[in-house]
């Protein structure tokens, strides 16, 4: 296998422990292709359900082996399909080497926010306490 796919199947790997299955195309860019969607979904969707693999990594997403376990998945469809390559690198370019800068500007979240019932303030108070 080549090290950049190599390196996005571990990235892709790495996300779905973080992120799920259903949000790890929310931070792109461009829009990933259905195919391509459907392509990750199908190795981890059984039946409306998602695969026990993936299930496991995200109960313990800093388990090495869970996380290896998923890689097994995505790399033994690579090796069974190799059309299955073009939809990983889709995956990684417009997941992975997406972009965005910002200039002259503040305030910026570009993450989740979660207070854990806290209060989150974002911008400025222009003097008020």
């Amino acid at each position: 296998m080549e090290p950049i796919t190599t390196a996005a199947v571990a990235l892709l790997a790495r996300q779905l422990a973080v992120k799920g299955l259903e949000k790890v195309f929310e931070t792109t860019g461009e829009e990933v292709s259905k195919n391509a969607v459907n392509w990750l979904k199908g190795l981890f969707k059984k039946d409306e359900n998602n695969a026990t693999e993936l299930i496991e990594l995200q109960q313990r997403p800093e388990s090495s082996a869970r996380l290896n376990a998923v890689k097994a998945v995505i790399e033994r469809d690579l090796e069974d399909n190799p059309d299955s390559e073009t939809y990983l690198k889709e995956i990684y370019q417009k997941v992975f080497n997406s972009t965005t800068n910002f200039t002259n500007s503040k305030n910026i979240n570009t993450g989740t926010l979660n207070s854990g019932g806290g209060s989150i303030h974002l911008g400025d108070s222009y003097g008020n306490k």
